[in-house]
């Protein structure tokens, strides 16, 4: 799902209620930024913030360098563009509380009953009602356990979503974001679960930062979701014509209880990965259920999660292409599409969160809010929406 919004870090142009700035002079601040830039200009703002002023050039990589140097100092630093010049402003970084990994761990059990739970359901309810699913599932899968059809929609399910927030976490790692580990979410039939997210506790240090950060998740869940898809169909069975008969015979015969057997629709991949299968192209064949089911449901989550919206990993990956002002706009289309779309439950969800963080719309800002999004990072984005 969604991460977090990070530890806030007052942008260069905002007069924000800030601590004391208690860290090194302005002297050696600005010595120390000499090092990177060329220096205009350096003064204490109204904050009692270090304000440092310089030439206009490409700044990416020194930047880099410069947070390199002022992490060692227990620093931090937020760069923003002023008319033919550019402003840093120094801060001290937030002391942090430690990770609550009890915590992590308390909701992921009670995320993997959940969802077990609800892949009990899922296979013991299969068509509304408990004498015709266990008629259907004993010509489908005679003698399966219902505890471990469960089990294996849990496994799907959870690996689907674990991965993909991992997916954010090594991200996260990989360029010096501080964040927390997967909180997962429990929920009710006939999911079991929200999802999960990872709450990012320092943010991005630049555009391309947001960019991976917001495309690794989706991309590692849509790998896992694929997986699980070929899984399902390397344990289906291939039903003799009798069994076949009965099941056509028995769905006939069960009148509205089975209209909700189609949900969740098939996503299109998965119908083509299915047809890559010799296996598939059968009429008389049937993946297992269970893994299918949590392979559609991981699909519709990944589809959820990268609507271009908020503080989504679309969210991320459009404030990093377009900017703040862009973002918002592109936050205003995608809660529409999912209001169009009849996914309003998903989107009045959003709207809660956007409320709860206080922050509405705006996306997550990384430090370094100046440097455009590197060309390789503006192919895949084509590429990914073509």
């Amino acid at each position: 799902m969604n991460d977090a919004p990070p530890a806030s870090h007052p942008s260069a142009g905002q007069q924000t209620n800030i601590p004391e700035f208690a860290g090194p002079s302005l002297d050696s601040l600005k010595t120390l930024v000499a090092s990177e830039f060329h220096v205009q200009d350096a003064f204490l703002d109204p904050n009692g913030l270090p304000t440092i002023v310089v030439s206009a050039e490409p700044p990416k990589r020194k930047f880099e360098k410069l947070l390199d140097q002022l992490a060692e100092q227990g620093l931090v630093a937020a760069l923003r563009s002023a008319p033919s010049l550019l402003i840093i402003k120094v801060f001290q970084k937030p002391k942090l509380r430690p990770s609550r990994r009890k915590v992590n761990l308390a909701m992921f059990l009670a995320t993997v009953f959940t969802v077990s739970v609800a892949g009990y359901f899922l296979w013991t309810y299969s068509l509304g009602d408990p004498v015709l699913s266990s008629q259907f599932d004993n010509i489908l899968a005679p003698g399966a356990s219902p505890l471990v059809e469960a089990a294996a929609f849990t496994i799907g399910l959870l690996a689907i979503i674990g991965l993909h927030e991992f997916g954010h976490k090594a991200t996260a790692n990989i360029h010096k974001m501080d964040s927390t580990l997967p909180y997962f979410i429990p929920g009710p039939p006939p999911i079991g679960t929200f999802g999960a997210l990872i709450s990012l506790r320092s943010p991005p240090r630049n555009r391309d930062h947001l960019f991976d950060l917001g495309l690794s998740g989706p991309v590692v869940g849509f790998i896992v979701t694929i997986v699980v898809t070929a899984l399902s169909i390397a344990w289906g069975v291939s039903l003799s014509q009798p069994r076949l008969d009965e099941i056509n015979a028995l769905i006939a015969n069960c009148g509205a209880a089975c209209t909700a057997m189609p949900w969740p629709n098939t996503p299109l991949i998965l119908t083509l990965v299915c047809q890559a299968s010799s296996n598939c192209i059968s009429p008389n064949f049937s993946p297992n259920q269970q893994l299918s089911s949590a392979a559609q449901i991981g699909a519709l989550l990944t589809f959820l999660n990268i609507v271009p919206a908020w503080q989504l990993d679309g969210g991320h990956i459009s404030r990093a292409v377009y900017g703040p002002a862009g973002h918002r706009v592109s936050s205003y289309i995608g809660l529409g599409l999912l209001l169009l779309a009849g996914y309003w439950p998903f989107a009045f969800l959003i709207f809660i969160m956007m409320g709860i963080s206080g922050r509405g719309l705006a996306g997550v800002e990384p430090l370094d809010d100046v440097s455009p999004l590197s060309n390789s990072r503006r192919v895949a984005y084509l590429v990914g929406i073509a």
